[in-house]
């Protein structure tokens, strides 16, 4: 091979190899993008299914924190249903300047102003209960007051509107009317209000063996109400279905009765002495009576003034919370003790675990009567909303030179709350 052959021969050699090496580049170059796009695909799939297992992760968790809020919604709700918050006062006792603070002059009467201050804690109750002291009567030329009552009808209209919704009717001022206005009341609360539990008169024997009920929430109320006396007339003048008189036979056999048709026995008895600071034996006597039947609440008026309440047991084990007198829920009267009144405030729940039903919580809230006859001016207030100024301009200053403030009406409630009255202890 010549010199020139062999030359030409080694250049083509170094083009072969050059080509060579310059499709490796290539292929490498193709290689290295192939790999950097296969692991830049692996990492965003890694990254996304990351993602989509943290977004897996946190709709799981959320699913969770749902299901423990709706548990827990539902819990609450249970408990709620099964709690109801019961209040109850005194003496609703119209006299004559209440009937004339409003315009007597129009058709229709209004009274919804003298429980306005009030009424945000009756209508915020489950149920609410007060003892209605006079009857009512709808001709408003039968009005009366002192020492024979007839309320116009439209104190109903002011009572319902306030929120309550048990009127105890049995008083010692049942009959002062007579017999007819008992019917005209009846046939009033069932045209005008016939979700109203009208308790203490009934219009037929069948009316009267029946027991009042009230299902609240998830809690079924049996409802008592029962008067010692009436004013100044022989029982036996009246159809004995008319009233629930408080007697031994007439109690125990009601008792039996309702404890078959409810989970709670509440018993109202319009009983006890006239403007005395405790209990009398024949109350206590008939406390006992409750307490042994089973009644589980029993609160008591017709005293005017206030007494303090608590929670009896006896040898068998029977409780029975008590409130000894709610006072006056408004009047006129003319004694500072008489001003002030309460308002029994219970909290009645079911243990969901064990469905035993209990009271949970029982207060007595102070309440005032307010009147001032210049500015026709009547209401009741909460004492803890009461004013030195309103205490001031109260119209009992004209009746008496009695302390009458804040203070003094502070003091009366501790002192109330500071009675005991030795109700099971043996009579002497």
């Amino acid at each position: 091979m010549t010199p020139e052959e062999l030359e030409y021969q080694k250049r083509k050699k170094k083009r072969q190899i050059q080509r060579q090496n310059q499709v490796r580049k290539q292929k490498f170059i193709l290689f290295g993008a192939a790999a950097v796009v296969v692991l830049g695909t692996v990492i965003t799939v890694s990254i996304v299914s990351k993602k989509q297992a943290a977004r897996r992760e946190s709709a799981q968790l959320e699913a969770l924190a749902q299901e423990k809020q709706e548990q827990e919604a539902q819990k609450q709700k249970e408990i709620e249903d099964n709690t109801v918050h019961f209040v109850a006062v005194g003496d609703n006792l119209i006299h004559e300047a209440i009937y004339n603070s409003i315009d007597t002059s129009q058709a229709v009467w209004n009274y919804d102003q003298l429980y306005t201050h009030v009424k945000d804690d009756i209508t915020g109750a489950d149920l609410a209960a007060v003892n209605q002291e006079c009857i009512l009567v709808a001709d408003h030329a039968n009005v009366s007051s002192y020492p024979a009552f007839g309320s116009p009808t439209e104190i109903g209209d002011a009572l319902v509107d306030t929120g309550f919704d048990i009127v105890e009717h049995a008083t010692n001022h049942t009959f002062d009317k007579g017999t007819s206005a008992i019917t005209e009341t009846l046939s009033y609360w069932k045209t005008s209000h016939p979700d109203t539990k009208v308790l203490g008169i009934h219009e037929s024997q069948e009316a009267a063996d029946a027991i009042s009920t009230i299902t609240c929430k998830n809690i079924t109320f049996s409802l008592l109400n029962y008067t010692s006396t009436i004013n100044g007339e022989n029982y036996d003048q009246f159809p004995s279905y008319m009233i629930d008189l408080l007697r031994t036979e007439k109690v125990t056999s009601d008792v039996a009765k309702a404890k078959e048709q409810s989970d709670v026995v509440v018993a109202f008895l319009h009983a006890g002495e006239e403007y005395s600071e405790e209990p009398n034996q024949d109350l206590k006597n008939f406390l006992q009576l409750l307490l042994s039947q089973g009644v589980d609440i029993a609160i008591c008026s017709h005293p005017h003034v206030l007494q303090n309440f608590e929670t009896l047991t006896d040898d068998s084990g029977n409780e029975m919370l008590v409130y000894y007198s709610l006072g006056n829920f408004i009047s006129t009267q003319k004694e500072t003790e008489c001003m002030l009144g309460g308002m029994a405030d219970i909290t009645i729940a079911r243990d969901l675990q064990t469905q035993e039903i209990s009271i949970t919580d029982s207060q007595l809230v102070p309440l005032v009567t307010h009147y001032n006859h210049d500015a026709k001016e009547y209401a009741v207030y909460k004492l803890a909303d009461y004013t030195d100024e309103l205490a001031a301009e109260h119209g009992i200053h004209q009746e008496t030179s009695d302390l009458f403030t804040v203070e003094s009406l502070n003091q009366q409630y501790q002192n109330v709350l500071a009675q005991q009255y030795n109700t099971l202890d043996p009579a002497t």
